[in-house]
């Protein structure tokens, strides 16, 4: 069902708003929470191909904030860094981009507390609360924030449209 409102939704202005059955709803988000989680296992375990079927094709992926927390850890200097090589477009990019920043570490990501808006049958967006945990030899990194996702159904699966890694803490420590 379409309500005629004003609302702020996806950071936009829209003039409507989809308002699904409530089973619909429910079905919806808990297909967006399993993308979540299987998104979560290929990434730890290290599932690049994995990680590419989870994404539309036109994805915007943005880590471009994740090279400013490393700098002086683990070798990493400020000219090591460029943010425009961490924001790609599409599930193969993303993959590779998450490759060369994890394969070599063993990593722990947590997502909590999705917030999940569906906005047509089709797509919705998502904010979840992270912590991961990423051990660099002798170092351990500690991070705090939030996933800003956007979501499209594709041939009846769920996938990731957008998604943007924002840090609200990082702590380092020794392992």
């Amino acid at each position: 069902m379409i309500v005629s409102e004003s609302s702020t939704a996806d950071t936009r202005e829209v003039k409507s708003r989809y308002v699904p059955g409530p089973i619909d709803k429910l079905c919806a988000i808990e297909e967006i929470r399993q993308l979540k989680s299987r998104y979560f296992q290929v990434v730890d375990e290290k599932d690049w191909a994995g990680i590419e079927g989870l994404f539309t094709p036109d994805a915007r992926v943005d880590f471009g904030g994740e090279g400013q927390y490393h700098i002086g850890h683990h070798g990493v200097t400020a000219a090591d860094i460029n943010p425009d090589d961490w924001i790609v477009s599409g599930g193969e990019a993303t993959a590779r981009v998450i490759a060369g920043a994890v394969s070599e570490v063993i990593s722990v990501h947590q997502g909590h507390d999705p917030q999940i808006e569906l906005i047509s049958p089709n797509r919705a967006v998502g904010r979840w609360s992270m912590y991961d945990r990423l051990e660099y030899g002798d170092e351990v990194m500690h991070g705090y924030g939030h996933y800003h996702e956007k979501y499209e159904r594709v041939n009846g699966e769920w996938k990731f449209s957008a998604l943007t890694l924002t840090r609200l803490r990082v702590v380092w420590s020794d392992k």
